[in-house]
Formats: C-alpha cells, structure tokens, sequence
C-alpha cells in the first residue's frame, strides 16, 4: 500500500505541474528520439550496403585503374591503364581462375517516344554468373562475345518504376546515343554517337542497383562504340576460391605497386560501414547531448519542486514517512519522467526514421533503403533513458529527504 501511495503522490505531483513536467519529459524525448531514428537509419544503411554488395561472388576481386579511392592515397592521380596486358598478367596469378575486363559508358537509351539514362557495361557475358551468382532471365538470354547489335536489359531499365509499361521488351530495338567532346580542326565541338541494339534479354530484379540499373553489350561492341581503344575501366578477378582473395590481391598489388587499387567486396562494404559509422557516431553524440540536457531539465524540475513542498514534506515526515520513503518518492518522479519520455521518445524515433528516409538523399528513388531496428538497440536506449532520469534525480531526492520536519514545515 506504501507503494502505491508513492506511485500516486509522484503522479499528482507531476500532474500538478503539468507544464513543468510536460517540457521535461519533452526534453527527454527529443534524445531518445534522435538515438532511437539514428539507429534506424544506421541499421538500415548497413543491411542495404551488405544487399547490394552481397550480389557480387565472395571470390571476386575488382581491379580498377587508379589506386583506391579510400584512405591515404585516395586523389594521388597515380594510374595503371588497364590493357590487355593486363589482362595476361593479371591471368598468369597463381589462384586466379577466371579475368574478365570490362569497358563502362554512360548514355541516353530511346525506346519508342520513351527516354532513359543508362549505364553501359560492355563485358564477355557468360563470365556474368561467375561474378553475380544470383543472375537470373525474366525472358531471352545473354549477349554471346561476337554479338554487335545485342543488348541486355537489367529489370530497373525494363521495368522503370514511373512507367505503366515496359520501356522494352526482348526482340525490340532501342537506341543508345551518348555525346563526347571532340577537336576538328582545333576547334572542339560536342559530338553525339548513336547506335540501335536489339534486346536480347531482361533480367529479373536482383536489388542492386549495379545489376538491374545497367544494360548490358558485348566487350567487342562497348569497345567500338565508346571508343575506348582497348583501355579497360575495370577487370573483374574471379579466384579458385574467397581462401586464395588475399594472396591473389598481395601478388596484383606487386605488380603494379600502388598505382592499381584492386577492391574486394567484403573490404568496400566494411570500408562503407566505417565511414557511415563515423557520420552516424556523430549524430549519435548529438542525441546523447540532449539527453544529457533532458537530464539537467529533470535535475532542475525536481529541484524545484522540492523548494515548492517544503511544507508538504515536513508534513510526511511529521506523519512518519522516513527519509528512505521520501526519497524513493522524489525518485519515482524522475523514473515516470524517464519511463514516459523513453516510451515516446521510441515511438518517435522509430516514425521519425521511416520519415527522414524519404527526405534524406539516399532515401529516394530506387534506393530502397529501409530503416531496420534492433530490439537489444532500442532496449538500451530505453534503460538509458530511464537511467539518466533516475540519476539525475538523485541529488533532488537526497536534499527532500534530508529537510528537517519542523523546519519544512515552518517554511512559509
């Protein structure tokens, strides 16, 4: 019964100052509701990196021809040109079982009155499953090496989310066109190339953006009509096995020493992850500062309503509640205010991730980032929530109960 009475007497007590109360509780929800949409946003970001990058083989390496663009040599300039020597060399590494150089073009895709910006990767197709296992038709099937007119659609291409139809369909042809800047007669003028393909298939949607937003044409012919002049910009290095991915990267980066960047999928996701990790971090600092303000808020609350019933304390002591009971009183106030504003505080957040999805860059369009909760997660901020609260209402519960009876009631 003793308990229930402390229960009532906090909750009027709050209740009478509703207000006061109102905006400390509202100082606590804030924290948790930043904490609680960061985690979100976090958890969802590393669950959509792992996606897309999770595509690609566990025994794939990928060879670019600048060294890495993360780290201390990231904007070196320091370049090997990827060529077909390369490719040999790269062939004669003991673990390396398959190499497949790739030419990448940008351009404008036609299909009837319909336009769309594409990605081009010109590439010897039948390596395709070796490099994305998950690969699978909706309908038709890959461009064979000495094909020149065909082109493969990824689903995001074929399928394009503002249209009610296809864009196209295999057997139909569509037009590729893209513009380069060229010199004639040292005078530079903007040239536009075009060239009409057949489709010759459509992927079925993957979830990465590197599969089913790209279409997809012979080496030979992305050769040609990019002009590319045998200069690949990237090889994809398939090893015997994920084991082997370490060695085969150590003899490639002894080749061509830091002028060649040679990524792994697992390193570029964990690489993504530290620096998300990072810009998360600090936003997470941010929360827990406001916490720590909500926390001062209940110090200051609690504070003052000790000076506000000084009376009505000495009055509970004079009934024989003891020093224990007060204390406990004062500290179930800062508990309800830690307990209301971390349930909120929750709610909020997790509302509040699925709405900064939508606003945040990487939350529109097809960048289908959802926001992914960890009940341990949201479990510990609650407990912090509530932990601060009960902290900070300490030393306002010690001064409460240690007012002489006589004294408080005294006070006028």
């Amino acid at each position: 019964m003793v308990l229930l009475d402390l229960i009532g007497l906090s909750f009027g007590a709050l209740k009478e100052r509703r207000l006061r109360s109102g905006l400390t509780v509202l100082m606590v929800l804030i924290g948790v509701t930043l904490m609680t949409s960061i985690n979100g946003l976090g958890g969802g970001m590393n669950n959509y990196i792992s996606e897309q990058l999770g595509t690609l083989g566990a025994n794939v390496l990928i060879v670019t021809p600048s060294a890495s663009t993360f780290g201390p040599e990231a904007g070196s300039g320091m370049q090997t040109k990827l060529t077909p020597q390369t490719e040999h060399t790269i062939e004669r590494i003991h673990g390396v079982k398959y190499v497949v150089p790739s030419f990448v073009g940008g351009g404008t895709m036609k299909s009837g009155s319909e336009t769309k910006t594409v990605s081009v990767l010109g590439m010897d197709q039948s390596k395709t499953v070796y490099i994305a296992p998950k690969v699978s038709f909706e309908s038709g099937a890959f461009v064979s090496s000495g094909d020149s007119s065909g082109i493969v659609l990824g689903y995001s291409i074929a399928h394009p989310s503002n249209l009610g139809k296809p864009f196209a369909n295999v057997g139909q042809a569509v037009f590729v066109e893209f513009s380069k800047v060229e010199n004639q007669g040292g005078v530079e003028k903007l040239v536009t190339k075009r060239k009409a393909f057949q489709v010759r298939g459509v992927l079925n949607e993957l979830g990465s953006q590197q599969i089913d937003n790209v279409a997809y044409i012979s080496l030979a012919a992305a050769n040609s009509f990019f002009e590319k002049n045998s200069i690949y910009d990237t090889i994809y290095v398939i090893t015997n096995s994920p084991d082997v991915n370490d060695k085969v990267e150590a003899s490639i980066t002894k080749f061509y020493g830091k002028n060649i960047g040679v990524i792994s999928p697992k390193a570029l996701a964990s690489t993504i992850q530290e620096v998300m990790g990072t810009f998360l971090g600090f936003f997470s600092a941010i929360a827990a500062v406001s916490m720590v303000v909500g926390a001062v808020g209940i110090i200051t609350t609690l504070y003052t309503s000790v000076m506000e019933r000084t009376r009505e304390i000495g009055l509970l002591k004079a009934l024989g509640y003891t020093r224990e009971t007060v204390l406990i009183m004062f500290l179930t106030e800062s508990f309800t205010i830690g307990f209301l504003g971390g349930l909120l505080g929750l709610a909020f957040g997790v509302a509040g991730a699925f709405v900064l999805i939508r606003l945040l860059p990487f939350g529109v369009g097809a960048l289908r980032v959802t926001p992914a909760f960890v009940p341990a997660d949201l479990a510990q901020v609650f407990l912090l929530a509530c932990a601060l609260s009960v902290t900070a209402g300490i030393y306002p519960a010690w001064r409460a109960s240690t007012l002489n009876p006589i004294t408080a009631l005294k006070k006028e």
